[in-house]
C-alpha cells in the first residue's frame, strides 16, 4: 500500500539562518571592501537582458578573484530577496548569546549595511525571477514523455493458439500538476498519427528556432537562459 503524501500549499519560504552553510556564507562576505562592494552594486544594477545564475557568477567573479568568496556572494545574491534583510539580522541577533556563535552585535550591524548594498532589486534579476515564474505559470511541466512500440497477439475463438500479431503505439506522458504530483496520460497512435507526430516535431523546432533569432534582434536582453528555452548541447561521438 504506498505511504500517504502530505502537501501543504503556499508555505513560506524562510531564510535559512540555521544552516551552518549560510553562516558561513554570510561569514565570507563581511570582510569585503567597499571599493568592490560598490562595483557589484553597479553592475548588476547596469545589467541588460536577464540576470540568471550563469551571468551573476561571471559579474562577481570579475570582482571578487576568490573563488569561495565568490560563491558564497553568488548564492547570497540568488537565494536572499531585499525584503529578508532585516528579518535575517534580527534572527541573528537573537542569536548573539549562543555560545560559539560566529557574529557579535557590531558584526552584525556591519553585515546588515553590506547586505543592503549587495542584494538590491536588480532589474535584470527581478526580469529573470519574473521569466522563471511566468515559465512555470502557464502550463503543466512536462517530466517526461515515452513512445512505447509493441505487439499484442491475436488468438483463435479457443484463446488456445495465436494466429496473429497486432503491432501498437502507445504515447505515455508525465507531467507535474498544479499541486506538484506527476499526471501521467496515455493514449494509442496509430502508425499515421506517429508520422504526424514526428513531423509537427520538425516544424515546432523551425518554429522555434526562426523565433529565438527574431527576439535576438528584437530585444538586447534575447531570451532567459530556463529549462523552457534552453538549447541542449550535441552529443559528441565517440567514432
Amino acid at each position: 500500500m504506498p505511504e500517504p503524501v502530505m502537501f501543504i500549499r503556499g508555505f513560506p519560504i524562510e531564510p535559512p539562518t540555521g544552516h551552518q552553510k549560510f553562516l558561513d556564507d554570510l561569514k565570507a562576505i563581511i570582510d569585503l571592501s567597499d571599493d568592490k562592494i560598490d562595483e557589484l552594486n553597479k553592475r548588476l544594477t547596469s545589467a541588460k537582458g536577464f540576470l540568471d545564475p550563469k551571468e551573476i557568477r561571471a559579474t562577481v567573479r570579475k570582482i571578487i578573484k576568490d573563488v569561495s568568496v565568490a560563491e558564497a556572494v553568488q548564492r547570497i545574491i540568488i537565494n536572499i530577496s531585499p525584503s529578508h534583510i532585516d528579518q535575517v539580522i534580527k534572527s541573528l541577533k537573537a542569536r548573539c548569546n549562543e555560545e560559539g556563535f560566529q557574529f557579535d552585535q557590531g558584526q552584525l550591524e556591519q553585515l546588515k549595511l553590506i547586505l543592503k548594498k549587495l542584494i538590491a532589486p536588480y532589474p535584470a534579476l527581478a526580469r529573470f525571477k519574473k521569466a522563471e515564474n511566468l515559465a512555470k505559470i502557464t502550463g503543466q511541466q512536462l517530466e517526461s514523455v515515452e513512445l512505447i512500440c509493441d505487439l499484442r497477439p491475436v488468438f483463435d475463438e479457443n484463446r488456445e493458439n495465436v494466429e496473429g500479431m497486432m503491432p501498437f503505439t502507445r504515447l505515455h506522458i508525465v507531467a507535474s500538476g498544479e499541486d506538484g504530483l506527476p499526471k501521467p496520460f496515455e493514449v494509442e497512435l496509430t502508425f499515421q498519427q506517429v508520422i504526424d507526430l514526428s513531423e509537427k516535431a520538425k516544424k515546432a523546432k523551425t518554429k522555434l528556432e526562426a523565433l529565438r533569432k527574431s527576439v535576438e534582434n528584437w530585444l538586447p536582453g534575447g531570451l532567459p537562459d530556463l529549462p523552457l528555452t534552453r538549447i541542449p548541447r550535441k552529443e559528441s561521438s565517440d567514432a
